[in-house]
């Protein structure tokens, strides 16, 4: 799934395109404007895929001189249809929060992080995630934790089509990658969003102070 513009797994046409434009904005824009926020189309096959858009209701067209304007139809029947593909990437974010917050064994930390964080995931994007798993684990819970990194991998591919890519880590791992200043703690830093636990900032500001175990 195209999370960055989840729209196009529904019509992959321009009408998807011009929707994605319109759920993002309650204003009413030219054809011309629309086609320019849009990944692809011209004004005129922009134009055109607004008017069979407007032919099905979805979209109102307001004459504005010799232009036009359009805006999404929010009472369509089919607008909340619309208005929640268009937050897909949002909603993941929280069901994955809400599956997180609920392990029995819970974690440290856990964030999103890479194309999806930047709003830049293609269909073939992989979700990445970030966790760090608490201290000492016995066996009982070692076995859970991986159980429930495997559930959540079925869960995303089931949502979205994508894999989820953990990246799962211990704090004394994570302690010596910002030790090193590794360079995918810069990335962290930038663009990672918390999902659950201790927010990424706090955490590696105070691993960086805390010494490593002789």
């Amino acid at each position: 799934m195209d999370l960055s513009h989840p729209l196009s797994a529904i019509t992959p046409s321009l009408e998807g395109e011009a929707l994605t434009v319109l759920a993002g904005t309650e204003s009413a824009l030219t054809g011309r404007g629309i086609a320019e926020l849009a990944r692809r189309g011209s004004h005129t096959a922009m134009t055109q895929a607004l008017g069979r858009l407007a032919h099905q209701g979805l979209v109102i067209v307001e004459p504005a001189g010799r232009a036009h304007l359009y805006r999404l139809n929010r009472e369509h029947l089919l607008a909340p249809v619309v208005l929640a593909a268009s937050k897909a990437a949002s909603e993941v974010r929280s069901r994955l929060t809400k599956q997180i917050e609920g392990w029995r064994v819970p974690c440290l930390h856990a964030s999103l992080y890479g194309s999806l964080s930047r709003g830049e995931a293609g269909s073939d994007s992989d979700i990445d995630v970030l966790v760090v798993r608490p201290p000492h684990l016995d066996e009982a819970q070692a076995e859970a934790w991986s159980d429930q990194l495997a559930e959540l991998e079925r869960l995303v591919w089931q949502w979205t089509g994508n894999t989820l890519s953990w990246l799962d880590t211990t704090q004394e791992d994570l302690r010596r990658a910002v030790e090193a200043d590794e360079p995918l703690i810069r990335s962290w830093r930038e663009d990672s969003i918390t999902l659950a636990g201790e927010s990424l900032g706090p955490l590696i500001a105070r691993l960086a102070t805390e010494r490593s175990p002789a």
